[in-house]
């Protein structure tokens, strides 16, 4: 969870690579397979080499198809994480497929996690962009799911889920050309974030509004 929202990046990826090492000498494969497309991320977007990362220790391919058959959970995390690298490099091409594979295996958990719900905020972001960008109705639809989710869940905690939700209302306004209210779900979803010490949040809520502003 700490990825989300801890504000130094390198910190957190030391931390993680630690894990990862004792792991590794221990030989506890199933939570590797949790924890290993996440440093790989934390590396791309620091900027460092990933000539170590899990990619190296089996093709891509491979790794996939025995997520698949395997552990589906793995399978969707590593789907989650490829498809969020994407998103945040605006590679609307290569996003539109990994989002695909990613909500082709997305299921519904026995337990609700943070991470989670993270997720679903994420898949959300990339469905009204994706939406935007396609005029595919799937898309719309996806995104609206999102946004029921975590309208839900900030009914429980809006420390944890008001930002998010906010921001996804401002993504479905802007989607639908609600120029006027787009513009105030923005401005909430950058004091709500603000507020509840979503300082990633609060980066990203403002870079979309840019990007929002810039097209209208």
């Amino acid at each position: 969870s700490t990825f989300w929202v801890y504000p130094s990046l390198a910190i957190v990826k030391k931390n993680v690579d630690n894990t990862r090492k004792m792991l590794e000498q221990q030989n506890h494969l199933t939570f590797l397979g949790f924890i290993l497309p996440m440093s790989r991320t934390m590396s791309v977007l620091i900027g460092s080499d990933v000539s170590d990362s899990f990619i190296n220790l089996i093709t891509e391919s491979a790794l996939e198809h025995s997520l698949l058959d395997k552990n589906p959970l793995q399978w969707m995390i590593l789907s989650f994480q490829k498809m969020y690298i994407s998103f945040v490099f605006r590679e609307f091409d290569i996003l539109k497929h990994l989002a695909e594979k990613y909500f082709h295996v997305r299921f519904k958990p026995w337990t609700m996690t943070f991470v989670l719900s993270v997720q679903r905020f994420y898949g959300g972001l990339v469905s009204f962009w994706l939406y935007r960008q396609s005029g595919d109705s799937i898309w719309a639809e996806r995104g609206h799911e999102a946004k029921l989710a975590l309208s839900k869940w900030t009914e429980s905690s809006q420390w944890n889920y008001q930002n998010k939700f906010y921001l996804l209302e401002a993504e479905d306004q802007y989607s639908n050309n609600d120029i006027e209210n787009a513009k105030s779900s923005y401005t909430k979803a950058i004091l709500s974030a603000r507020e509840h010490k979503f300082i990633n949040e609060e980066a990203l809520a403002c870079e979309l509004a840019g990007y929002f502003y810039l097209s209208i």
